[in-house]
């Protein structure tokens, strides 16, 4: 039988300290998903990687499929020094091997799935992040690579586009929702705002994130003496939206930083919000946004990169930059002209377009296509 070896690398954050990046989370997700699909409906098996020196595995996400780890470090350098040993190859015995990350150093980039999760190196480059790596190294893999993985089809575009590689090659199976955990339900009273109504901004993080323009918006609204509060989910916020928020400081206890909770929690808060904002310049994708309306709550967001692709004809849009378009939206759900109540059903069934069993489908389908199957 045919051996599909996922790298689940991204997940062992979580398994240590249970903090997730946005891959490690979509990487989970899709593992989590593949574990729920018949083992009769899967024609090859599955075996899941993972290497680091504490011996922590992907065995500890409790799935049927066999675990491969690699007491050795993981970083570049020794990546790329097993990579021309072909030490992976050799424990992992693989016929397929799906890199989950962008890019890994491998022996046979022919035998590789890479998910490439957009191209904002080329499209949106941000001088605090390593794009300069990326934009050497992406490309050529993926162009050797047997296929590549992406969530939108914006990402699609700017992959073929800017890396040079066949559209022909590239599939997109779109990231999905938890909706076990992430669906309209009743809150108690938040205990961040004393009972009092809120908006929300969730993956909130400096640059594209472009959270400083809802805080912001926030400050221009509550000219108008609110009962809404702002909760931005962020653990870091950055020296620029603490000063903006001193310099306005009738309106700090009013705007709540709230980080290290757990996923339930953070349902909560999405289904607790009259409204959440998410104004990102560029997404790959914009889970944000699918699981905000998951909880049957409204998204503004922009038009930009792949967000409409997640907010359809139902999310509020506005300009990245349109504070008073911003400020306005708060406005009417402050008075009434916007009702939650009345977009909630909209926003969810838009949300069910984007399940991990679909992602996982899609996936198996790409698997069978390489493979042959």
């Amino acid at each position: 039988m045919k051996r599909i070896l996922i790298d689940a690398n991204p997940v062992v954050p979580y398994l240590v300290a249970g903090k997730n990046s946005g891959i490690g989370r979509t990487n989970m997700e899709l593992i989590k998903a593949l574990h729920n699909i018949p083992q009769e409906e899967i024609p090859f098996e599955i075996s899941l990687y993972t290497q680091n020196l504490k011996g922590v595995s992907a065995k500890a996400l409790n799935t049927r499929f066999k675990s491969i780890h690699a007491y050795w470090r993981n970083n570049p350098r020794w990546n790329k020094s097993a990579a021309s040993l072909r030490l992976r190859e050799l424990i992992g015995r693989y016929d397929l091997l799906h890199i989950t990350h962008n890019f890994e150093y491998v022996a046979h980039p022919e035998n590789c799935i890479v998910t490439i999760h957009d191209a904002m190196m080329f499209s949106y480059p941000e001088s605090f992040l390593n794009h300069d790596f990326a934009k050497s190294t992406y490309p050529p893999f993926a162009r050797k690579a047997k296929a590549v993985i992406t969530c939108s089809e914006n990402s699609k575009r700017e992959i073929a586009e800017y890396m040079d590689v066949n559209p022909d090659k590239i599939f997109v199976t779109p990231w999905g929702v938890d909706h076990n955990l992430l669906f309209p339900h009743e809150v108690p009273p938040c205990r961040y705002t004393d009972g009092y109504p809120y908006f929300i901004s969730v993956s909130c993080d400096r640059g594209r994130k472009n959270t400083i323009a809802v805080v912001e918006a926030f400050i221009d609204f509550y000219k108008n003496t609110p009962t809404h509060h702002l909760i931005l989910v962020w653990r870091k916020p950055t020296d620029e939206v603490r000063e903006l928020i001193n310099k306005n400081s009738h309106v700090a206890d009013k705007i709540h930083f709230v980080s290290n909770i757990s996923n339930e929690e953070l349902a909560d808060l999405y289904a607790g919000a009259t409204c959440s904002f998410f104004p990102s310049k560029y997404e790959g994708f914009g889970l944000p946004i699918a699981e905000s309306m998951a909880c049957g709550t409204p998204v503004v967001t922009c038009r930009n990169s792949s967000l409409e692709e997640v907010g359809g004809d139902v999310a509020l849009y506005v300009e990245p930059d349109d504070i008073s378009a911003m400020s306005e939206i708060m406005l009417k759900f402050e008075s009434g002209e916007l009702q939650k109540t009345d977009l909630s059903e909209l926003n969810l069934q838009q949300s069910m377009n984007f399940t991990w069993e679909r992602c996982s489908r899609l996936t198996l389908d790409v698997y069978r296509r390489c493979l042959g199957i």
